[in-house]
């Protein structure tokens, strides 16, 4: 059986003589005389830091096999992963789509059966990606598989379109979550200045949203650029906060309604609300809603860009990727019901989130708490206090995108693919973090978001186009795994066996379909200012991809040969 040559095979005979010299690293680590450790070494005598030391040496063979030095700070754990991945994927992004991309397009049949669709193909998507991630653990991911796998012909190019997507893709996505942040604080600061029936409250004005924007962005890159401590500490209570408070609003949810709607409406109630997009046929209208759940379930290759920092990566990274799937797929799904259950009014629902006076200023979540606070008390003040669940709750999402987006911009940087690379690859001498790569992430996604608060409209362009740029990067190397020669491929610990080529057609199909289905008009009749500019978007971004690629002299065909090994 051969394995699939890794960008570093090609220089391991510079870097430390035959292609076995990597064994030579690992029995110096592992066995031997010169290279065993004591017991406890790097963990104070305890089993758990003997367990890591002999695991993060592992990974540094590992990646050093891959063609890289250890050069990120290797301190997460398993559970600092899967929360920064969790974190990415917070459900309550819901906030600002729940009544925009969710109800308007089919009530709570696309609510609830769409979130279970998008949650069944987006776990299979992730099973395949984390077979990927264990046999391939850097934090490249996405494109680094798809130059190992991909013919040898090809390989460079859709290496290059692949990590262009991702990284694109990324910081689209940081863009929508950053803006429904910034709109997020302004329902709340609405809530706390509105009356008893949630009317007159103060709306921020759009110059006031665009700082809110902006400062956000700034302390999310400051955050970021502390130390790896701050980042796995920030996560990890992001993690807590999902669980623990997700928990209480629920139950305050199903408590509190002086009404619960009935199951049948919950579970089966069809309000197309034709009046709303124009759109005439159920199927079409219930495919638009699937932008709500898929968006949401989006942007887990985030465990893959911190593999590298990431103890025992080939178990832990893949096992934090399906985990913190499959937790925001469950725990969405139960929110989503007790927000279904307690919703008092679908017109509310409908009018939140697009400016006018203190009521439509809310969002659909801080909207919702209002109703349901003044359904039993005949005052919504009492939800204050909940609204700042989600609100926090974005806030650490947020914060968590753009630490991924960050250290991918680093990984793609390090292997010579952006423009200005030395800057971008460049780690802090105090933290190790990618902290110019952090902080030009902020600024792309600060000016991709900004024109959204001028015209509501583009956020569906922003949030559409991220989610179909990551598909189709996760979809470059799960294809190639199922055209790939099966005996030069050897899986990491983690493997999907016999399952992996039927589940990766699974997962390239849903690819395809939402691709499409995102970039189709999200209502009608289209005109300029309601068009769905996502196809410009995505074409766009393929174009300069391409450009960047194929132009004369300049191209990146005549200087990138895919990831580039730097072990000295």
């Amino acid at each position: 059986m051969q394995r699939v040559q890794s960008p570093g095979a090609s220089r391991q005979q510079t870097a430390g003589g035959s292609s076995n010299t990597a064994n030579g690293v690992a029995a110096g680590v592992f066995g031997g005389s010169h290279g065993r450790q004591r017991r406890g070494a790097g963990g104070g005598g305890s089993r758990a830091g003997y367990y890591k030391s002999r695991a993060g040496k592992w990974d540094e063979v590992k990646l050093w096999q891959m063609g890289y030095r250890q050069e990120l700070r290797r301190s997460f754990t398993l559970l600092n992963n899967l929360a920064i991945c969790t974190s990415v994927l917070s459900f309550y992004a819901v906030a600002d789509t729940y009544g925009t991309q969710g109800m308007a397009y089919g009530g709570p049949v696309s609510v609830i059966w769409g979130w279970v669709l998008c949650s069944v193909f987006s776990l299979i998507v992730a099973l395949c990606l984390a077979e990927l991630l264990s046999a391939y653990p850097t934090t490249g991911g996405i494109y680094y598989w798809s130059w190992v796998m991909a013919p040898v012909r090809h390989r460079t190019i859709l290496c290059w379109m692949a990590g262009w997507l991702n990284l694109l893709g990324q910081v689209a996505f940081t863009a929508g979550l950053e803006y429904a942040l910034a709109k997020s604080v302004a329902s709340v600061v609405a809530m706390h200045t509105a009356d008893a029936w949630g009317a007159g409250g103060l709306v921020l004005s759009r110059p006031a949203v665009l700082g809110v924007l902006f400062g956000m962005l700034t302390l999310h890159a400051c955050l970021n650029s502390i130390s790896s401590s701050v980042t796995a500490y920030t996560n990890t209570l992001s993690f807590f906060w999902h669980i623990l408070a997700t928990t209480g609003l629920c139950a305050a949810l199903l408590l509190l309604p002086r009404r619960l709607n009935s199951a049948e409406y919950v579970f089966a109630a069809w309000t197309p609300n034709s009046d709303v997009h124009g759109i005439k046929s159920p199927a079409y209208t219930f495919l638009m809603g699937l932008l709500m759940a898929q968006w949401i379930i989006m942007g887990y290759d985030a465990s893959i860009h911190v593999v590298e920092e990431t103890i025992d990566a080939e178990r832990a990274g893949s096992v934090a990727l399906v985990g913190s799937v499959a937790i925001t797929c469950g725990l969405g799904f139960v929110l989503l019901l007790c927000l279904t259950f307690a919703m008092q009014s679908m017109t509310n629902i409908l009018r939140a989130g697009h400016g006018g006076d203190g009521q439509d200023a809310h969002n659909a979540i801080t909207r919702l708490l209002w109703d349901v606070f003044r359904s039993r008390y005949g005052s919504g003040i009492g939800a204050l206090g909940l609204s700042y669940v989600p609100l926090v709750g974005l806030f650490f999402c947020a914060n968590a995108s753009l630490a991924a987006n960050a250290r991918m911009a680093f990984a793609f940087s390090r292997d010579g693919a952006m423009p200005g690379a030395r800057l971008w690859r460049r780690l802090d001498a105090r933290s190790r973090l990618p902290v110019a790569a952090c902080w030009l992430m902020a600024l792309l996604a600060g000016l991709l978001a900004a024109p959204c608060i001028f015209n509501e409209l583009l956020f569906d362009t922003i949030s559409a186009g991220s989610v179909v740029a990551l598909s189709l990067s996760y979809g470059i190397p799960i294809s190639l795994r199922i055209f790939h020669n099966p005996y030069s491929f050897l899986p990491g610990p983690f493997s999907l066996g016999r399952a992996s080529k039927p589940l990766a057609v699974l997962a390239c199909a849903w690819i395809l379909l939402t691709s499409v289905v995102f970039v189709l008009p999200t209502s009608y009749p289209v005109t300029a200012g309601s068009a769905n500019y996502t196809a410009a978007l995505v074409a766009a971004v393929l174009a300069m991809a391409a450009v960047l690629f194929y132009a004369p002299g300049f191209g990146g065909r005549h200087w990138f040969t895919g990831p580039a090994p730097n072990i000295d």
